[in-house]
């Protein structure tokens, strides 16, 4: 098989039929010898060096090479650990783009297709039933936490993960469009322990990982889940001008991530029109309309996300989130 060949057919193994760069991605961080091998998966080691001819010790140290580059993943069987590749395009951009020996020109070359081929690739992605992610709301204190469920309060998700880690923001790493926190991505359960023992993650305990949500929050990200209601893998608490996400919903309006089931509401007795609100919101979704009393915030519930980074940041206590979607709206 020609090595151009090798290349592409790793692209189609992850649905990225006829992409120009993904092949070229995979070249930068694969070799020849390492592309076959990936080709050849899933399969224990032992297996995996039957069908490429080469001896298992020599197998199991490219397999460990690989699962640093975040190119293979573990799965423990009665017949032994199965290593299999990266399964879809989005597995392939967070677990690479994290290997801790990648070079400048790697991430670049990410940098690229986010901006060549991501977007129409992004709206074919779109036209699916839901959404892979969602929003979830920021922390909120014990008095409001009575509507919210135990699958999007933030908190919760982390006392009960078992195992948490934070990386690095693989968005903000490629991007570099802000100067947001980049250490901010949250890992629990087994994505945390993935990332621990692939030396991609820094374990936290609960106290640390809620002071990273809090620091989050202060610096005006937001918090994202995967959208089901069990089995969370992690938290990322993501910005407008990196986010692979978000940029095409401020640019584009392609809906990638579910907003929550809330929505921010602004009382307009107590709105005292500072525009602390405007400034915060990623999505530009509140605005500051002239009332009876002067200007007063005004939310345009087709953008609010319900996010609720402007409800923790009111000087007047005047936004609140209220429910606007039953919980069925996230899938079980």
């Amino acid at each position: 098989m020609e090595q151009e060949d090798l290349y592409r057919k790793l692209a189609e193994r992850i649905f990225m039929h006829g992409s120009k760069l993904i092949p070229e991605l995979f070249r930068m961080i694969a070799d020849e010898e390492e592309a076959r091998l990936l080709l050849a998966t899933p399969g224990t080691a032992e297996q995996l060096a039957e069908r490429t001819g080469k001896d298992v010790e020599q197998v199991e140290e490219m397999l460990a090479t690989l699962f640093r580059k975040g190119l293979v993943f573990k799965s423990r069987k009665p017949e032994g650990t199965v290593y299999r590749m990266c399964r879809d395009l989005v597995q392939f951009h967070d677990a690479s783009i994290l290997w801790p020996e990648a070079p400048r020109e790697y991430h670049d070359l990410w940098k690229r297709y986010m901006e060549e081929e991501w977007p129409d690739f992004a709206r074919i992605a779109a036209q699916l039933p839901k959404p892979f992610s969602r929003v979830i709301p920021v922390n909120q204190p014990v008095e409001a936490k009575q509507r919210i469920l135990a699958y999007e309060d933030v908190e919760r998700i982390i006392r009960e993960s078992g195992s948490v880690a934070v990386t690095q923001c693989t968005c903000r790493l490629v991007e570099r469009k802000c100067d947001k926190p980049l250490e901010v991505c949250l890992q629990v359960g087994k994505a945390a322990d993935y990332n621990i023992e692939r030396g991609t993650g820094r374990r936290l305990t609960v106290e640390e990982a809620l002071e990273i949500v809090r620091q989050a929050e202060e610096a005006g990200l937001v918090h994202v889940t995967m959208n089901r209601a069990e089995d969370t893998h992690f938290i990322c608490n993501c910005c407008e001008d990196c986010c692979m996400s978000f940029s095409l919903i401020k640019k584009y309006g392609i809906l990638l991530c579910d907003p929550s089931r809330f929505q921010a509401e602004a009382d307009e007795k107590s709105c005292s029109g500072c525009g602390t609100c405007v400034e915060r919101c990623p999505f530009g979704a509140i605005s500051l309309e002239e009332a009876r009393e002067g200007q007063v915030a005004r939310v345009n519930q087709e953008k609010c996300m319900g996010c609720g980074l402007c409800v923790i940041t009111c000087p007047e206590e005047a936004m609140s989130l209220k429910e606007v979607r039953s919980p069925d709206f996230i899938p079980s």
